[in-house]
């Protein structure tokens, strides 16, 4: 009776090391850093989104745009892809930032706005910040504003309800970026 209860506890024992560890989504999204890795990355209902392949056009992706409007003021966009084996996009977010001067949060509408589509993102949905039969609900922050040295760093999540699919949540959203 000893030996079973031995064999048995091995055999438990040998059964949990052997099971696979399941990885966290959010853990499958690139670090949070701030060194101009050029990472992009977030959580869209939960699933993880990070830009995959190159497009036709042989752009970096993610591809990322640092300018002055024509009052003088900085903005930063960014545009991620999802690529097939086509290189064609089939899904995408793209994030912007208007009067880009410091560290801190920016409100969607006022000086942030995304727009985000493509089944590789949400299957049959797509929104865009400044649609104003959309709701929206969120913004971005900058984490670095290192313009010397080209790296801009931050975060951003929202949240969008339109009248032809359900409700989207983009959470975790990160970018660390050298320009």
């Amino acid at each position: 009776m000893k030996n079973i209860i031995i064999i048995a506890t091995l055999m438990l024992l040998c059964a949990a090391s052997c099971k696979k560890e399941k990885i966290a989504e959010i853990d499958k999204l690139p670090a949070a850093t701030q060194t101009g890795a050029n990472t992009f990355g977030c959580l869209v209902n939960g699933k993880v989104f990070v830009p995959r392949g190159y497009g036709t056009t042989g752009r970096s992706n993610p591809h990322v745009l640092y300018e002055y409007d024509l009052q003088g003021q900085p903005f930063l966009s960014i545009n991620a892809s999802i690529f097939d084996s086509r290189r064609e996009s089939i899904g995408g977010i793209s994030i912007g930032f208007r009067y880009l001067n410091n560290v801190g949060g920016y409100s969607l509408s006022d000086s942030f706005s995304i727009a985000f589509g493509g089944d590789a993102v949400i299957e049959n949905c797509g929104n865009a910040s400044w649609d104003s039969n959309v709701y929206f609900r969120g913004g971005g922050y900058i984490t670095k504003l290192d313009v010397p040295n080209n790296i801009i760093s931050g975060t951003f999540a929202c949240v969008f309800k339109n009248s032809f699919c359900d409700t989207v949540r983009i959470t975790d959203g990160r970018f660390d970026i050298k320009f």
